[in-house]
């Protein structure tokens, strides 16, 4: 019978998968050891009047992070301070089943720019909860929530980031599958740090309203009093507007200008070197979404493929 990745994932597996998708890096040699980050853009948090202690929050938050990770691999974990983040550090002494357990879930890359969201957490099969742990391990090591993160019509908003490196631009769009088609919660649209989009080579942001991300939630305390309070604001003072996934296409406001950087193959994914793009979605086309706006007998966007031809 063929091996199962999820004959042993469970809550706490897939929200280790969440921390190394996010921010882990695996040391294969001279020691083997798996290191998360948690960058500290990530850990602070603003609210509207909450008020609290947000240095020792964060402190509760990692040692609750450090026992729970510690009962499931039995091995040293250490809390590591650095000027801008703090580290999770795990040794592993031996060669066991665990770390190898570990490598096969990150489908044998050693650093998050080169692991991609587990097979397994899209099997409908997985317990619903496996997966939004697996999210919540993500945005606790790299969430914002924040007042500032807000929409157009004061509507507050959750961030995801996935730091942008040439090897994982499908990974937006991987946890935008995830979210929608498996978790049920809304994605408004994707920040990409293209060129095309203003934004250079910056970080890409899954930007989720914050009553939506209430159903993942945050393990530290002073993140999740935020993100209820924004969630109440957004139901108080928007009380009709029901947050609605990203339908795959929308129409196009204006031609974005041609940028030198669009044939950037060097920071770029294969499938957008030397193409242009004038919306959000098209990038999330082009590297494999197949969300279509609902058929409810009006007329429908077409996707144009609406590209530049190759430099010469």
């Amino acid at each position: 019978m063929p091996f199962r990745l999820d004959d042993y994932i469970d809550r706490d597996v897939a929200y280790l998968a969440g921390l190394i998708l996010a921010r882990g890096t695996l040391e294969l040699s001279p020691q083997r050891r798996l290191i998360v980050q948690f960058p500290h853009s990530s850990l602070e948090a603003s609210g509207l009047e909450s008020t609290f202690d947000q240095e020792q929050s964060i402190k509760l938050g990692l040692t609750d992070i450090r026992e729970r990770l510690a009962e499931l691999l039995d091995t040293d974990i250490q809390i590591i301070p650095h000027a801008h983040s703090v580290e999770l550090l795990i040794t592993f002494i031996r060669n066991n089943m665990i770390w190898r357990n570990i490598q096969l879930l990150t489908d044998g890359g050693t650093s998050f720019p080169h692991i991609k969201v587990p097979n397994v957490l899209f099997d409908p099969e997985l317990p619903r909860d496996c997966k939004i742990e697996f999210v919540k391990g993500y945005g606790d090591a790299a969430g914002n929530v924040r007042k500032s993160n807000v929409y157009a019509d004061g509507r507050y908003r959750v961030r995801l980031d996935v730091l942008n490196y040439p090897t994982n631009w499908d990974e937006p769009v991987q946890l935008c599958r995830l979210l929608q088609e498996h978790i049920e919660v809304p994605v408004q649209l994707i920040t990409w740090g293209h060129p095309n989009l203003g934004r250079g080579f910056r970080e890409h942001q899954l930007n989720i309203f914050a009553d939506a991300y209430e159903r993942i939630g945050f393990t530290f305390d002073h993140k999740s009093i935020i993100l209820t309070e924004l969630a109440q604001a957004n139901r108080k003072h928007h009380p009709s507007i029901e947050p609605r996934p990203c339908p795959g296409l929308r129409e196009l406001r204006a031609k974005k200008p041609v940028h030198p950087d669009e044939w950037a193959r060097d920071k770029l994914d294969p499938r957008l070197a030397g193409k242009h793009v004038d919306g959000y979605w098209q990038i999330c086309k082009k590297l494999g979404c197949e969300r279509m706006p609902p058929d409810d007998g009006q007329t429908k966007l077409e996707f144009v493929d609406d590209t530049e031809p190759e430099a010469e």
